[in-house]
C-alpha cells in the first residue's frame, strides 16, 4: 500500500530515493501496471517520474529517441515514430490504456503478453538507463531478460538500413482482450532472398523470444510459403498451453502468425515469394 508519494525533480534524485527505500519503493509512470490487481509490487513509497521531462520524442543523429514517459497513444499520433512501432502499439486494444501507459513503464514491466516489446526487439531498439554509476545503453532484447537495476529514461530506435522491412501480428481471445501471442519481424530482401531476419515472439517464455533457429533457416533463401513457415516454427518452438488452448494448438498459432507477419513485411515491398 502506497503511504508516501515522492516528486523528484531529477533522475539523480529519483535514483537516490530508490536506493534509499529499495524494495519498499517503486517508480510511478502511467500507473497502469503498478495500480493493477495483477501487480506483484505493493510499495510503501511511490516515486513519481512526472516532473523529469521524459515525455519527448526527438530525432538525434538519425535515430529516434523516445522519452520513457511518452504514452503509447502519443507514439501512434507522432509522425516521427516509425510506422512498424505504431502498428505494434495499435495492437494494445484499449485506448484508455494507451492514453495512460508509458513506453518506459511497458518495457520495464517486461510482460509476456506485450505487443510492443517484440517490435522493439525486431527494430533493434535500445534502452537508455540512468544508474548510480552512470548512464548505460543496452539492447531491449537484453534488458527484458536481465532486468538490470536503473531508471529507464528513453528508448532509442536506430535508423533502419535502406530497404529494411517490418511487420507484426498477434493472437487474442476476443477483440477487447490482451494478446496471448504476439510476433514482430524485420528483414531485408536481396534478389528475392531473405537477409538478416529478426523474428521475435512474445507470449512463450517471456515478452520477446528471438527465434534464432527460424532466422537461420530463412537466411539467404526465398521466403517459404505460409504452411512451410508454420511447420518450421512448430519444429523449433513449443509454446506452453494456456487456459483455453493446448500446447499443440498454441504452437500452431505461433507458427501461423510468424508466417503471416513475414509475408506481410515482404508484401509491403511488392515482393511475391
Amino acid at each position: 500500500m502506497i503511504e508516501h508519494f515522492h516528486r523528484p525533480r531529477t533522475a539523480r534524485e529519483a535514483l537516490s530515493l530508490k536506493r534509499k527505500y529499495q524494495s519498499r519503493a517503486a517508480y510511478l509512470a502511467g500507473g497502469t501496471r503498478l495500480n493493477s490487481s495483477e501487480s506483484e509490487v505493493r510499495p510503501e513509497h511511490a516515486i513519481s517520474l512526472e516532473g523529469l521531462g521524459l515525455d519527448l520524442v526527438e530525432v538525434k543523429r538519425g535515430q529516434v529517441a523516445i522519452g520513457a514517459l511518452c504514452t503509447l497513444q502519443q507514439l501512434i499520433e507522432d509522425r516521427r515514430v516509425p510506422a512498424p512501432l505504431k502498428a505494434a502499439v495499435a495492437q494494445v486494444v484499449s485506448r484508455n490504456v494507451r492514453n495512460a501507459a508509458t513506453l518506459g513503464g511497458h518495457v520495464a514491466s517486461a510482460l509476456s503478453f506485450s505487443d510492443v516489446i517484440p517490435m522493439l526487439v525486431a527494430l533493434e531498439a535500445k534502452v537508455g538507463l540512468a544508474r548510480p554509476g552512470g548512464a548505460a545503453t543496452i539492447p531491449v532484447a537484453e534488458y527484458v531478460v536481465r532486468r538490470p537495476p536503473g531508471l529507464i529514461t528513453r528508448i532509442l530506435l536506430p535508423r533502419p538500413a535502406a530497404g529494411r522491412l517490418a511487420a507484426c501480428r498477434n493472437v487474442r481471445r476476443s477483440a477487447n482482450a490482451r494478446s496471448t501471442l504476439s510476433v514482430a519481424v524485420s528483414l531485408a530482401l536481396a534478389r528475392q532472398a531473405v537477409r538478416q531476419p529478426i523474428v521475435a515472439l512474445g507470449g512463450v517464455t517471456g515478452p520477446a523470444r528471438r527465434l534464432g533457429a527460424v532466422e537461420k533457416e530463412l537466411e539467404g533463401k526465398p521466403l517459404p510459403g505460409i504452411d512451410e513457415i508454420q511447420a518450421l516454427v512448430g519444429r523449433t518452438v513449443r509454446v506452453p498451453a494456456a487456459l483455453s488452448a493446448s500446447a499443440a494448438f498454441r504452437t500452431y498459432q505461433a507458427g501461423v502468425i510468424v508466417a503471416l507477419a513475414l509475408h506481410d513485411a515482404c508484401g509491403r515491398a511488392g515482393a511475391r515469394p
